[in-house]
């Protein structure tokens, strides 16, 4: 008798810890020391930003549901640098992955249904990252302004990349890089569909390459741009980048509008103009 109590206690310490690991898994995460990688299955609902610790690897495949629409999902501060993040699914936070920190590798996710930017570089500390195979999309913003697919934004700094990404279905661009103080080298990614969302309107370009009179030499390699809604709805837009931007074989179609190609050299590039 005294044996099978003690199977069953057993039985219930096993799953209240299975349980109780499932419901802080933001807290195990931030605990987490550097060289650990915490390995995520499953759905999780989750009510505040999850902060990564320098030197983690979080791996799924899993999905983040976020309950509170004003908080990032996973973040890495400026502080922190060389942080793994691979086939995560962000659901209903404000930007889905936000990137202060450095040397960061963002792969095979996803940010779905965000309220701003699904992936975002954010200011001069975030360098070196990649984002690369992840997907972005039906991201709106209050006003449809603000949501792009993929951004660098607020003078993120060097060595940045996007590589086979997909934006497409957002309330403002597919890749917005309208204040990035350096270049971001863009490679295999596409854009489409977007400048409308969640009965959201924003500008629909599909890669904003500048803007906020910065100078940053962009380069993009066999990215494909169609994007047909929004208020603009270029494919391709330098908008006022005052540097010497670099297109190879890149191809737009069925935009909005024309492409916008100031100071744009081209190589092998069928644009729409």
């Amino acid at each position: 008798m005294l044996k099978n109590k003690s199977i069953g206690l057993l039985v219930i310490t096993m799953w209240l810890s299975s349980w109780t690991a499932r419901a802080d898994i933001r807290d195990t995460i931030q605990a987490a020391k550097a060289g650990t990688t915490v390995t995520v299955s499953g759905t999780y609902t989750v009510s505040n930003t999850i902060s990564v610790p320098s030197g983690v690897t979080v791996k799924g495949p899993a999905t983040f549901n976020f309950a509170n629409p004003n908080k990032d999902g996973f973040s890495v501060p400026a502080a922190n640098s060389a942080v793994t993040l691979q086939s995560l699914t962000v659901q209903g936070s404000l930007a889905g992955f936000k990137i202060y920190g450095a040397s960061c590798l963002i792969s095979s996710c996803n940010a779905i249904g965000c309220h701003n930017s699904g992936f975002e570089l954010n200011g001069s500390h975030a360098v070196n990252n990649t984002f690369s195979s992840c997907n972005s999309y039906n991201n709106a913003d209050s006003t449809g302004g603000n949501a792009d697919g993929f951004a660098g934004k607020n003078g993120c700094g060097a060595g940045n990349k996007m590589q086979n990404c997909i934006a497409h279905n957002n309330s403002d661009d597919g890749y917005d890089f309208y204040y990035a103080n350096y270049p971001i080298a863009v490679s295999g990614c596409q854009s489409y569909s977007n400048g409308s969302a969640q009965g959201k309107t924003g500008n629909g370009d599909g890669f904003k390459m500048g803007g906020a009179g910065t100078s940053a030499s962009h380069t993009f390699t066999s990215c494909i741009a169609h994007n047909a809604g929004g208020n603009t709805g270029s494919g391709f837009d330098s908008n006022n980048n005052g540097a010497r931007l670099y297109l190879t074989t890149c191809h737009s179609y069925s935009n909005k509008n024309k492409d916008r190609l100031v100071n744009c050299s081209l190589t092998n590039c069928t644009m729409q103009q």
